[in-house]
C-alpha cells in the first residue's frame, strides 16, 4: 500500500467514524502533499479535495 494510499484510507476512517473537522484536516493535508509531488491538477490531489468538501457538508449537517 503506497503513502498516499494509506493516508486516504485514515482520512476516509476518520470521515466514517463521524470525526469530520480531522477528516477534512487529513484530506486537506493529503491533497496539498499530493499537489506538492505530482503537480496541481493530479486526479488523486482531486479526489482528496472532493473528501474536504464531503467532510465538511457532513460535519456542518450534524451541527
Amino acid at each position: 500500500m503506497s503513502d498516499i494510499d494509506r493516508r486516504m484510507a485514515e482520512a476516509q476512517q476518520a470521515e466514517t467514524d463521524g470525526r469530520y473537522r480531522e477528516a477534512a484536516h487529513l484530506y486537506n493535508r493529503l491533497g496539498k502533499d499530493i499537489q506538492a509531488r505530482h503537480g496541481r491538477y493530479d486526479p488523486q490531489a482531486l479526489d482528496a479535495f472532493e473528501g474536504v468538501a464531503r467532510a465538511i457538508r457532513k460535519g456542518s449537517s450534524t451541527a
